[in-house]
């Protein structure tokens, strides 16, 4: 095991109150540009956030499965938008390479929750 069931507990709060945060963002996207996504998207955001924060600090067994397919899901997105605005502008976009570091973290979390509580 990567983290002691103390570091996952206290990682779990901190991801969380990210997710919080980044529901927020979502939710000022609602209303003020921030990028170019359209108002749709940020709600759907909303609710994906909103849900992660759920699942973080109750860790349904299915859980999981469904933040694997949003790290996919973000690995596509945010490694596209990565890669396409270093190429493109030489800029580094600093919410992708969070998003990046920071869910994979997650992930591992996670399944060692998971593998602990089928033991």
């Amino acid at each position: 095991m990567l983290f002691t069931a103390k570091s996952r507990s206290v990682l779990f709060k901190v991801f969380a109150v990210i997710f919080l945060l980044t529901a927020i963002y979502h939710v000022v996207g609602m209303f003020v540009k921030i990028n170019d996504s359209p108002i749709w998207r940020h709600l759907l955001f909303v609710g994906i956030n909103l849900f992660c924060i759920y699942g973080f600090l109750k860790r349904p067994n299915y859980f999981v499965y469904l933040f694997t397919l949003l790290l996919i899901q973000q690995y596509y997105s945010h490694g596209t938008s990565l890669v396409q605005l270093w190429i493109n502008k030489n800029q580094l976009d600093w919410i992708s390479i969070f998003d990046l570091l920071i869910l994979p973290i997650a992930l591992i979390c996670l399944i060692e929750d998971s593998r602990v509580k089928q033991q």
